[in-house]
């Protein structure tokens, strides 16, 4: 009877060890997915601020596949159900969709407007 006690024990232990281990995993793949985006924002809109500042820049970068595009003055970079976005000080008015892959983004200002071509 203790043995018995003592396997049930065992397999509920295993059960929760198991069950705890893929609510992380899960947990870990979405902040994964979101840490992704964020980086990816960051150096597209950092690219683009350069250009704001200089006239022209342009990055290669590995992508996931995305959308970037840029209306009214609000820059954003979406993944999925995920979009970050952020304002700012020109006017803009494109829009990107990328498959996975290396891409060359090249931004440009055109008369206070920044413009962006995908290569």
């Amino acid at each position: 009877m203790v043995e018995l006690v003592e396997y049930a024990v065992a397999f509920m232990v295993s059960a929760l060890l198991v069950g705890g281990s893929v609510v992380l995993y899960n947990s870990f793949a979405s902040y994964e997915a979101g840490l992704q985006l964020r980086g990816t924002f960051s150096v597209v809109a950092g690219v683009a601020d350069s250009a704001l500042l200089n006239g022209s820049a342009a990055t290669t970068i590995p992508l996931p596949a995305s959308t970037i595009g840029c209306e009214g003055g609000t820059f954003y970079v979406s993944e999925g159900s995920e979009t970050i976005s952020q304002t700012i000080g020109s006017g803009c008015n494109f829009l990107a969709t990328v498959s996975a892959g290396t891409h060359v983004l090249s931004f440009s200002t055109t008369s206070g407007r920044l413009e962006m071509v995908v290569k």
